[in-house]
């Protein structure tokens, strides 16, 4: 008989030993929640210069100095308009500083 109760002690796992075994896997699972919160961290980060490269591209500033010297032209015109400026001085002024413009815009390319 002692045989028997020998080999049932011996199948039944130790109490010792699962809990060692849910601290072991309790470990890994909070290793990989904290490597988990790593990545997220790095990729909202990586995000985060994507959308500042993107906001600072070519294009958009080029838009915004085309806004810009379309904006001075416009404000340009209206104070030569009210001082009374002949139209032919008007037409030669604003197209000056519509090729000054132009040029700006064309040196930021190169």
């Amino acid at each position: 008989m002692k045989i028997f109760k020998w080999r049932k002690d011996e199948s039944q796992p130790n109490q010792e030993d699962q809990v060692e075994w849910l601290q072991n896997e309790n470990d890994k699972l909070l290793n990989q929640v904290e490597s988990l919160k790593l990545d997220l961290t790095e990729l909202r980060a990586e995000n985060q210069d994507l959308v500042n490269k993107l906001s600072g591209n070519k294009y958009h500033r080029t838009f915004i100095k085309t806004g810009s010297g379309l904006g001075v032209l416009m404000v340009t015109y209206i104070l030569l308009a009210l001082m009374e400026a002949k139209p032919t001085d008007i037409t030669w002024l604003l197209l000056i500083e519509a090729v000054f413009i132009f040029l700006m815009l064309r040196g930021d390319d190169k």
